[in-house]
């Protein structure tokens, strides 16, 4: 799912989403303008040479060497880590000893604390006893598989979050977690269960691509701690890794222009867009990177090139909804979700957010129209509960008349949105 720019209103109880959401590839300078589309891009200069963005030689003065990108033992397990887990339900099966080691999390026999900015092998993660969604994920992945389960990396399409971690800098936030399959079914094993969704999409993750994301993760912390020389051995491991990932390219950009290189800056934006011609990121940086230099002519052609894939996704629409919905603004999250859906109709999520905001609205059969849609739109099992469960709370608060139901919510909510500020399990 591509990811959107900052929509400009603040994001409510940030530091809740941020317990479980992991840093993503994209850290890039954004900046919302509105304009028209555009046309035939301005003259640029000189083709991408890519074994130059690549060689770092912009800033180090000369190339790094392949021998000092890093190899970190991601998913290495130590010896006090080898013993800890034989002592976990020995002789049992596979899925029984996973079950038994989640067991000892839950019980609080070993806890790992949040760190947003704690990217760390399996190894560090069970030393320090800190790291984030990716650190907790990469040791859990190694030690399921210790126990003979099958466990692989798991993204979860999340609705993207942007945090200000440097001036000018977004920061965006997706999530990741472990799955492990067995006849018996599907377990996920997430940093915090109470808050991952199913509802969501989700793509299995080879070790590669996840690997790739941990470098990354690493490069982009190196970078906020100034460290720029293994900022750049991280970033380049990991296009080293996944070399036509325009993310990864969009953050190499990010760290070109933190250094104010922006000839390799905009080298490195240009090549992310030349891999996905829709990413915005890439496009709003190198809007704000060509405003710098006074090249208004080329600024304006990706400001309004940004502007015209962010209007057309209807992605974009419903994060803007989302966070007017939370922010109480229901007649705004309403329009967005209107525009949403008239573009891509066949979202369980969309509807559902209507249905939520139509019933803040006072709307009631919008509303149940949509929770009806949302239900048979959903092809997962756990969503169609959840709606469920929303459409009999209506019909048990009598809320089919529209004047009883008017009347009953001046004195309290019958419970549709009290689970939490989305009626879903999971926030942002």
């Amino acid at each position: 799912m591509k990811t959107p720019e900052y929509s400009g209103l603040p994001v409510a109880k940030r530091s809740l989403a941020r317990r479980w959401l992991g840093k993503s590839l994209a850290l890039g300078l954004c900046l919302v303008l509105i304009g028209g589309c555009a046309g035939t891009p301005p003259q640029q200069s000189s083709p991408v040479d890519v074994g130059w963005l690549l060689s770092g030689s912009a800033i180090f003065g000369g190339p790094v060497s392949l021998d000092e990108l890093p190899e970190d033992d991601i998913l290495g397990l130590e010896p006090e880590m080898r013993a800890y887990l034989a002592q976990v339900a020995p002789g049992a099966s596979p899925q029984q000893r996973l079950a038994a080691l989640l067991r000892g999390f839950e019980s609080r026999k070993f806890r790992v604390e949040y760190r947003a900015d704690q990217t760390l092998t399996a190894a560090e993660t069970y030393r320090q006893e800190v790291g984030n969604c990716m650190a907790f994920t990469v040791m859990m992945v190694a030690m399921a598989r210790e126990l003979g389960a099958d466990a692989y990396f798991n993204q979860v399409e999340v609705p993207p979050v942007w945090g200000h971690d440097e001036e000018h800098t977004f920061v965006v936030y997706r999530h990741i977690n472990m799955v492990s399959e067995s006849p018996q079914g599907r377990r996920v094993v997430d940093f915090n269960l109470a808050a991952y969704d199913p509802i969501y999409d989700q793509r299995r993750l080879s070790d590669k691509a996840a690997f790739a994301q941990y470098y990354s993760n690493r490069g982009l912390e190196w970078m906020q701690q100034g460290e720029m020389r293994e900022a750049f051995r991280y970033l380049r491991k990991a296009l080293e890794l996944r070399p036509g990932d325009s993310d990864l390219w969009a953050n190499l950009g990010a760290f070109y222009s933190r250094n104010e290189k922006y000839g390799a800056a905009e080298k490195s934006y240009l090549q992310a867009l030349q891999l996905d011609s829709g990413h915005t990121i890439a496009m709003s940086n190198l809007e704000r990177l060509y405003r710098k230099q006074k090249q208004f002519e080329l600024a304006n052609y990706y400001a309004d090139k940004a502007r015209y894939h962010r209007q057309r996704n209807p992605y974009y629409l419903y994060y803007q909804a989302r966070n007017a919905y939370e922010h109480g603004d229901f007649k705004s999250a309403k329009r967005q979700l209107k525009r949403a859906i008239w573009q891509y109709e066949n979202d369980h999520r969309f509807h559902f957010l209507m249905g939520l905001t139509s019933y803040r609205l006072g709307d009631y059969k919008d509303s149940r129209d949509h929770f009806f849609e949302a239900f048979h739109l959903a092809g997962n099992s756990t969503a169609r509960q959840v709606y469920m469960r929303k459409l009999e709370l209506m019909d048990k608060s009598g809320l089919g008349d529209q004047k009883e139901g008017r009347s009953r919510l001046r004195h309290r909510d019958p419970g549709i949105i009290n689970v939490d500020p989305l009626g879903l399990p999971g926030r942002f």
